[in-house]
C-alpha cells in the first residue's frame, strides 16, 4: 500500500504455516545485473530439515514485511532496516550489503509493472537510477547528515559511484565491479577510523560464486576478496525474477498458478525470511511463500509457479484477506472523506482496487495522472488511448453514467 491511500499505514501479511518453508541448498549463479536483467540461479530441491530449522522458519513468518509498491517505499523500508541493523542491540553492523530494485525499464513509470520492456535501460540510465535511489536511501538513513556528495569512478567505461553525506555518517559504493574492490576497502577504512560511519555496498555487479573462476580469480586472491566482502552484512534485498515464459499468462485474473512461468519479487530483510511475492499484470501482488534460504530458479519454476496453494488465486481465497481486498477496504474507507486520497501518486494496484470498490468519484478524475487515467479506464473495460482530456472526459462520463455497473 502506498502513501496515496494511507500515510504510514502498514499492511500485515499473514501466511499459513504451510507456506513457510525450511532452508534449502542454494547453487552457484552468474547474474548479469548491469542492465537489471535478472534470473534466479539454478538450484536443488529443498532438503529435509531438523526441528530447529523448522523453528527458524516459524520465526521468519513473524518477521514478514509488505512488498514496496513504489520506489520511495523501498527506500524508506531499506533505510529503516539499515538503521536497525547498525544499532548495538541488533549486532551493530556498520558494514552492510544492500540490493535495491532500481526504477528502470518497465518500472521507470510504474514501480509495480512487470511487463517486459522492449528497450532495456543502458548503463548510463542504470547508473543514474542507482545513484538517485541510493542517495535518497542515505538521506533517509540519516536525515541530519547534510548535503550529499557524489563521485563517479570509471573503470573500463562502466559507471560506478561513491556517495557520502556531509556529516560522514553514511558512505556507499554503488554498482561496483570487481576492479573497484580497493575503493570499497578505502571507504571501509574511513569507517573503521571514525567508528560512527555506516558503509554500504549497493548492488554489486560481480560474481563471487563462479564454479571455475569467480570475478576475483582463484586461490588466495579469491579468498582475500571474499573474506573482506564477508564483513558486509546482507541486510536488505529486493529483486525481481522472471521465471520461464513469464508473459504467457496473467496471474491477476484467474488461473494464475503458472506451469509455464511467472514474475516474482523476492524480499529479504535483516532477521527475516526470503519472501516470494507472486506479481499480477495489474501491479497487484501476494506473498505466497516465505523461506529460510534464498529461492532458486528450479524451486520457483517447479514448486511455486505450479502449485495452487502458492498462487495469487490461492492466497486470495485462503485464510486472511488478500492484498486486493485490503486495498479495496482502505480505499472505501478513505473515500468517505473528501480529499483523503492523493490519486496523483496512487499505484496501479490501488487505482484498480478503488475502481472495483467504487471509491473513485467523477470529482477525482482531474487529479489522476495520465498513467492513472489509463489504469482506471482499463479497469472499467474502457479504451485507454487518446489525448489526455479525451481520456478524462471518457472516465468522467463512465463514473457519472447510470449504466456504470456494466464495466465491473
Amino acid at each position: 500500500m502506498t502513501a496515496a491511500i494511507a500515510q504510514g499505514a502498514t499492511v500485515t501479511v499473514a501466511l499459513p504455516a504451510a507456506v513457510v518453508r525450511p532452508p534449502r541448498i542454494a547453487a552457484s549463479r552468474r547474474v548479469h545485473r548491469r542492465a537489471d536483467r535478472r534470473r534466479v540461479p539454478l538450484g536443488r530441491r529443498p532438503t529435509v530439515v531438523s526441528a530447529s530449522a523448522a523453528s527458524s522458519s516459524a520465526d521468519s513468518a513473524a518477521n514478514l514485511r509488505p512488498l514496496p509498491q513504489t520506489c520511495a517505499e523501498q527506500v524508506a523500508q531499506a533505510a529503516e532496516i539499515i538503521r536497525a541493523a547498525s544499532s548495538p542491540q541488533n549486532g551493530g553492523h556498520m558494514r552492510q550489503r544492500i540490493q535495491l530494485l532500481l526504477p528502470v525499464n518497465q518500472r521507470r513509470n510504474e514501480f509495480t509493472s512487470v511487463e517486459s520492456d522492449d528497450y532495456p535501460a543502458n548503463d548510463a540510465d542504470v547508473y543514474k537510477a542507482a545513484m538517485e535511489t541510493a542517495s535518497a536511501m542515505i538521506r533517509a538513513v540519516d536525515p541530519d547528515g547534510g548535503d550529499m556528495s557524489a563521485t563517479r569512478v570509471d573503470n573500463d567505461n562502466d559507471p560506478v559511484g561513491v556517495l557520502a553525506n556531509a556529516a560522514g555518517t553514511v558512505r556507499a559504493l554503488v554498482i561496483p565491479n570487481a576492479q573497484n574492490l580497493q575503493t570499497l576497502r578505502d571507504l571501509a577504512a574511513l569507517g573503521d577510523a571514525n567508528g560512527t560511519q555506516i558503509t554500504l555496498l549497493v548492488n554489486p555487479q560481480w560474481n563471487e560464486r563462479g564454479q571455475i573462476v569467480s570475478d576475483f580469480g582463484v586461490g588466495p586472491w579469491k579468498k582475500r576478496a571474499t573474506d573482506f566482502l564477508s564483513t558486509f552484512e546482507p541486510t536488505y534485498s529486493l529483486a525481481e525474477y522472471r521465471v520461464g515464459a513469464a508473459a504467457t499468462r496473467d496471474p491477476a485474473r484467474g488461473g494464475d498458478y503458472m506451469g509455464v512461468g511467472g514474475v516474482a519479487r523476492v524480499l529479504k530483510t535483516h532477521g527475516g525470511g526470503w519472501q516470494t511475492f507472486a506479481m499480477g499484470a495489474d501491479g497487484s501482488s501476494e506473498c505466497v511463500v516465505s523461506d529460510a534460504s534464498e529461492p532458486t530458479y528450479n524451486y520457483l519454476e517447479k514448486e511455486v509457479f505450479t502449485r495452487f496453494e502458492y498462487s495469487l488465486a490461492g492466497r486470495r481465497t485462503g485464510a486472511g484477506p488478500s492484498l486486493e481486498a485490503r486495498l479495496e477496504q482502505v480505499a472505501s474507507e478513505a473515500a468517505k472523506t473528501p480529499g483523503a486520497i492523493d490519486w496523483s501518486i496512487a499505484s496501479t494496484a490501488e487505482i484498480t482496487a478503488a475502481v472495483r470498490a467504487e471509491a473513485i468519484a467523477a470529482s477525482d478524475v482531474d487529479t489522476l495522472s495520465k498513467t492513472g487515467l489509463r489504469t482506471a479506464l482499463g479497469a472499467m473495460g474502457l479504451p485507454t488511448s487518446g489525448k489526455l482530456e479525451a481520456m478524462r472526459e471518457r472516465l468522467r462520463e463512465a463514473l457519472l453514467g447510470e449504466d456504470k455497473d456494466q464495466w465491473d
